[in-house]
């Protein structure tokens, strides 16, 4: 792995994604741009569309079953992780909740997708889609039921991750993959627009909630929070790769996605819950910057 591999990797596959990301951050500076309006649009409608079309499309082989064992145990593997890290720093609830949202989910959508694209062409992004399918899964069921968990009794937790349409889009994806129904065209070309739309508009989202950040006092469990999400999940799925059987490009786009920053989903999340967002989006943030070292570091690894 020389600097030249690595100057390449930064400059060809992570800087055209920073650099959307950063035209966001431009125009919110610039025009004092309000991210909520467009977050929920995303969260209730961009999201699903996209989960939708990903369920609907993907052909299931053994190797995406892996892929899928993956995604689940690390984020079972990582949350016993961040529950001791939480009860080492004896955060409190709400801070608990915030602190588990910036580390168990992952951005393997509007970061990770094109990442992989550019990294490992067509065949990496097959793969990657799956990952993704799972993560917005545990990301609109797990993660909102984490987050109103900070303000909510269990119940009413459980209630709200009812309430989010992304659930009923995978099961509908899948049901309709399994049982050979076709999608009218029309409907289905309706449904392709706004899944196309929905990882810029997520990379906008992003660059707009950064520029919005102020790190405050929270500074120390930001940090935390980052080394969990940057430097300990990929050490736990290097193994993890291999003990689930991963091999070759399936291998490779697991562990990229999986050590990927944290989903900016979970700024909205974190938003429409009121689990802390300043804190949640301060953790997006820091993992975002610090991820363009680690991510060139691991893509060089691995390629």
């Amino acid at each position: 792995m020389t600097l030249s591999a690595l100057a390449s990797i930064l400059v060809n596959i992570i800087a055209p994604i920073i650099l959307v990301a950063a035209a966001g951050f431009v125009l919110a500076r610039a025009l004092d741009l309000d991210a909520r309006s467009l977050s929920r649009t995303t969260l209730y409608f961009f999201t699903p569309a996209l989960i939708f079309d990903a369920a609907y499309r993907t052909q299931f082989t053994g190797e995406y079953v892996a892929i899928s064992v993956f995604a689940v145990i690390i984020t079972a593997l990582m949350g016993i992780i961040t529950w001791l890290l939480i009860k080492i720093m004896r955060y409190d609830r709400l801070t608990g909740s915030a602190f588990a949202l910036g580390v168990l989910f992952v951005n393997a959508g509007n970061y990770g997708l094109p990442l992989i694209l550019f990294a490992y062409g067509q065949a990496g992004l097959d793969r990657a889609a799956i990952y993704f399918a799972i993560t917005a899964v545990l990301s609109q069921t797990l993660a909102i039921f984490i987050a109103a968990r900070g303000r909510a009794s269990a119940r009413d937790a459980l209630l709200n991750v009812l309430k989010m349409p992304l659930v009923y889009a995978v099961v509908l994806g899948l049901l309709l993959k399994a049982t050979g129904v076709s999608v009218p065209d029309p409907l289905m070309k309706s449904v392709d627009l706004a899944a196309s739309a929905a990882v810029p508009v997520m990379l906008i989202i992003l660059g707009i909630e950064l520029a919005h950040v102020t790190l405050g006092n929270d500074r120390p469990t930001i940090g935390l929070a980052t080394i969990a999400k940057l430097v300990i999940t990929p050490l736990v799925a290097f193994p993890l790769a291999a003990l689930v059987g991963l091999q070759g490009v399936g291998r490779a786009v697991s562990i990229i996605e999986a050590s990927m920053p944290t989903a900016v989903m979970e700024s909205i999340v974190a938003v429409e819950f009121d689990a802390r967002p300043k804190l949640v989006t301060g953790i997006v943030f820091a993992s975002t910057m610090f991820s363009i070292v680690t991510l060139t570091v691991l893509l060089g690894i691995l390629k």
